[in-house]
């Protein structure tokens, strides 16, 4: 899964990351041919806008102003049938022949400016922000003769207010300003006269029947009425831009994390395409294969699923590792030691290949978490107290093995699994040697990694358990103090160090008490029959040491240098 380490089963050490050409297993799946045949038809173009597909958003502003046209052209037809139907009305009502007169031609200007206004806003490339002020502005002065008309102290008066508030929440300020200027001016130059008796309110909806100090009030509340409408059509304007504003940002963000979610699943896809192996979705055994989630130098892991849906681990040997008979023969031992090894801190074995199999294979349990080898790269110390939890586990699985007379040769850092953050379980028994077997391994030199390898192995004698303590010796050794106990320039040096050279102090590296350091040195000594008779003794003695008890030790002379 993506972001969990799940390294498992290695040859000579963990899954190694893919480099060069992908080593293949025995040989091409039938699945791998029809895909290759197949992959140019599933190519699928992409539902992301390239840089050449792609069109600029428009802005919040300029969608916002975009709407304006749309809602002026609706305000503009209504200004081209009300002045008409106002007109007719007029006919019906009489009233000042002066007035009514004045009123026609301040009707037919706004028509006709309407309609000039409704052309400016029937498109983008026809907009004028200065043609449209100017007719808003005549517009305006046109409406003032029916106010003389109705009378100023009438509802006609709600006209100003209703151009007044549609002007102000459009994008010309100086247009909004110049219709509240002349509405409210209009207003009170034709109002004051009548309040002080100058001039006669002709109106057809007359104000005779009020006092002079009740027209007086309602003179003020009618400029406040108008003043208020600016402002609360500015207000609205703004208010409305800073949501479209808004909405823009939040549809920006969403577009982002649209596109970022669209990589990450074309980079898992990628991932899991690269993870795929020669046999993945085939049928091994009892088992179908899935993504690779190892490579070694014998075989591929894969992640599989087997009977009643139970998840696995399936190494399968690789291509060039069948062509070697030993190598065959050691992976086969590693089956048959792994298979008969039971323990909640060794890999549990589910299945191993018959000898018909198309690919030597073994089904084991799946694991999840990470190797110590992966741990040390990103803390290089491991604490004593968690250390004491995989010695004393570890060493449980090796008691195992013990009993069974299988040493495991090959213990290290990368065959330590900390399983669901709870169980340090041991892996590769591949290079696993049977005590007392007449077996070899004739042509094969060596085996096992240097660093953690005990002098005898490295110096080609004989090996027993007392190598795998002398392995876990190193191991804590390294998680103590940060350092392998021996590095060369190259294998020959490393090799002759680890049988003839003392490994540094590891109070000198790092703060190793007294006692651990010896428990160290009995568990790494260069002479077998001096270290712990098992692992579990071994882990007992550090335990016992950590925990401020410690056991009285034969400490080899020239431990530490």
């Amino acid at each position: 899964m993506p972001g969990e380490p799940t390294v498992q089963v290695g040859d000579e050490g963990a899954a190694t990351e893919i480099e060069g050409e992908e080593l293949g297993t025995q040989a091409a799946s039938p699945k791998a041919l029809a895909e290759a045949a197949h992959a140019t038809h599933d190519a699928k173009p992409s539902l992301w806008p390239t840089s050449s597909q792609r069109t600029p958003s428009p802005t919040a502003a300029e969608a916002f102003d975009k709407s304006d046209l749309a809602r002026s052209q609706m305000f503009h037809l209504f200004g081209i049938t009300a002045p008409l139907g106002a007109l007719v009305l007029s006919i019906l009502i009489g009233g000042d022949p002066t007035a009514r007169l004045l009123f026609w031609i301040g009707a037919g200007i706004l028509a006709v400016c309407n309609v000039g206004l409704y052309y400016l806003t029937s498109s983008e490339k026809r907009y004028s922000a200065r043609g449209v002020g100017i007719l808003w502005t005549i517009s305006t002065l046109s409406v003032q003769p029916a106010v003389y008309y109705f009378g100023p102290f009438s509802a006609v008066v709600m006209v100003d207010m209703l151009g007044i508030m549609f002007i102000a929440l459009g994008k010309v300020r100086s247009a909004a300003i110049a219709t509240a200027v002349v509405c409210i001016g209009g207003h009170v130059v034709l109002a004051v006269p009548i309040l002080l008796g100058w001039i006669k309110d002709v109106g057809v909806l007359p104000s005779v029947m009020s006092g002079r100090f009740q027209l007086l009030i309602a003179e003020v509340l009618i400029v406040g009425f108008l003043a208020s409408g600016y402002a609360l059509g500015r207000w609205a304007r703004r208010t409305a831009a800073a949501a479209y504003a808004e909405l823009q940002s939040a549809m920006r963000i969403i577009g982002d994390r649209e596109q970022a979610l669209a990589e990450v699943v074309d980079a898992a896809e990628r991932q899991k395409r690269v993870n795929e192996g020669r046999w993945t979705n085939q049928q091994i055994g009892n088992y179908r294969l899935g993504l690779v989630l190892g490579r070694g130098a014998m075989g591929e892991v894969y992640e599989a699923m087997g009977p009643n849906n139970q998840t696995a681990a399936v190494k399968l040997l690789t291509v060039n590792a069948t062509t070697s008979s030993s190598i065959v023969e050691r992976f086969h031992r590693e089956m048959e030691i792994a298979a008969r090894l039971v323990s909640p801190h060794i890999v549990r074995v589910f299945e191993v290949s018959p000898p018909d199999a198309p690919v030597p294979y073994i089904a084991m349990e799946r694991l999840h978490g990470t190797d110590l080898a992966t741990r040390l790269r990103n803390e290089n110390r491991i604490p004593s107290d968690e250390l004491v939890v995989l010695l004393d586990q570890v060493a449980r699985g090796l008691e195992v093995a013990r009993l069974a007379g299988v040493v495991h040769r090959d213990l290290k850092p990368h065959n330590l699994f900390h399983h669901d953050g709870a169980t340090w379980k041991i892996l590769d028994f591949g290079v696993s040697k049977v005590m007392d077997s007449e077996g070899t391994l004739t042509g094969e030199g060596i085996v096992g990694t240097p660093q953690y390898m005990a002098p005898e192995q490295a110096s080609g004698g004989h090996v027993t358990h007392l190598a795998d303590v002398y392995a876990l010796g190193a191991i804590a050794y390294r998680c103590l103090t940060g350092r392998s106990p021996f590095k060369g320039k190259d294998l020959a040096e490393l090799v002759y160090q680890v049988v003839h050279a003392a490994p540094q102090r590891p109070s000198m590296l790092g703060r190793v008490s007294g006692p651990i350091e010896d428990v160290l040195a009995v568990a790494m000594a260069k002479d077998p029959r001096k270290r712990f008779p098992s692992a579990l003794s071994f882990a007992q003695a550090f335990i016992a040491a950590r925990r401020g008890k410690p056991m009285s030790l034969s400490v080899p002379d020239n431990a530490w240098t």
